[in-house]
């Protein structure tokens, strides 16, 4: 499925792709013991190591309430980045920051940007606890004196992938579920999703992962890693669960085109093999890694042959950046990985100045 807007609809800013520069990225420091089942300390001490190998390529940026900062950056005291590493006075409801923090724009000829800040419900109301989380586009377009795009539309921000000129993929499953937008039409949602990031052309995959909290977000099935080149999941495991359906995706994306029309070459990704905690198999997927400047964060599973294999594709796939893997086994057990995790903010530049 597609939708196409005229390009004279779309306003002077544009949504970056996510391999572009950045200024920094972003993360939620974990606040909630009811949340990690007894691991709070460890899953601490775990995102302390992420933020410290990302701080090596970038600014990092972490909302931390001013009562749990002392804690993060005692954890920190023995880093090389940690002045790389800055906390901003808030405190979430989770850390999922890829789905509440807005997504940043650019302006297509002035240095500067502003945040596409749609609505947050939990996945649907999945969750009671979400309205710090609601409330955090707001609260950071204060912070950082951004303009802000409010909107009453109901999306997270890991439900749709950017290539970076126009075209926004995102899942059936989660689009149009009526758990977010009730009465509105596939047109008004497909218009407004558009509009809000000023892109020209939407496709829709028609398959998430199994047992997705978020009912299949696209970022564990399907990334852009270039203008014209798709990454899709694709499930070799004997259980198979998301099998029919991740062929399906794949099957879609044929018809997946640039706005220049050119065809977009899809690249198949293999899923870890399932992955249970608790008698449930979670949604685990390499697909949800992080672009940063000169760098690929991957997320593995301590699966040794199959993380190995993986990164060694993302080395060929990105040759000019370095790849690191990152254990996401005890993250996943809240339902995900390092997109998740993060939202990126693209470098306030501009390349070319008309004159």
């Amino acid at each position: 499925m597609s939708t196409l807007i005229e390009p004279g609809s779309a306003d002077d800013y544009r949504w970056p792709a996510e391999w572009e520069p950045q200024a920094a990225i972003w993360f939620a420091w974990p606040c909630r013991d009811d949340l990690w089942s007894g691991a709070i300390q460890q899953v601490r001490e775990h995102l302390v190591q992420l933020y410290q190998l990302a701080a090596q390529f970038q600014a990092v940026h972490v909302l931390c309430p001013k009562a749990l900062q002392a804690d993060c950056r005692a954890r920190l005291q023995s880093s090389e980045v940690a002045d790389n590493i800055h906390f901003f006075d808030y405190q979430t409801d989770d850390v999922w920051c890829r789905d509440f923090i807005p997504i940043f724009l650019q302006h297509r000829t002035q240095p500067k940007l502003r945040l596409c800040d749609w609505r947050f419900n939990a996945w649907g109301e999945k969750f009671e606890a979400y309205q710090r989380d609601d409330a955090c586009g707001q609260w950071l377009a204060q912070q950082l004196k951004l303009e802000r795009s409010a909107s009453s539309f109901i999306l997270e921000g890991g439900a749709v992938e950017s290539n970076g000129a126009g075209v926004v993929l995102s899942t059936e499953p989660v689009l149009y579920n009526p758990n977010r937008n009730v009465g509105w039409s596939r047109e008004a949602i497909d218009q407004g999703l558009l509009q809000s990031l000023s892109a020209q052309k939407l496709y829709s995959l028609p398959k998430g992962l199994y047992n997705d909290d978020t009912d299949g977000h696209v970022d564990n099935v399907a990334r852009f890693c270039a203008e014209d080149r798709l990454l899709l999941a694709q499930d070799c495991s004997q259980l198979g669960r998301n099998r029919q359906g991740l062929q399906k995706n794949f099957e879609r994306a044929a018809d997946f085109k640039t706005l220049d029309g050119r065809e977009i070459e899809r690249l198949s990704l293999p899923l870890p093999d399932p992955i249970f905690h608790q008698g449930e198999q979670l949604p685990a997927s390499y697909l949800n890694f992080i672009f940063l400047n000169g760098a690929v964060i991957v997320p593995t599973f301590s699966q040794p042959d199959n993380d190995q294999a993986v990164l060694e594709r993302f080395r060929a796939y990105f040759p000019d950046r370095a790849v690191h893997g990152f254990d996401c086994s005890l993250l996943l057990r809240e339902g995900g990985a390092l997109h998740c995790l993060s939202q990126h903010q693209p470098a306030c530049f501009v390349e070319q100045l008309d004159t």
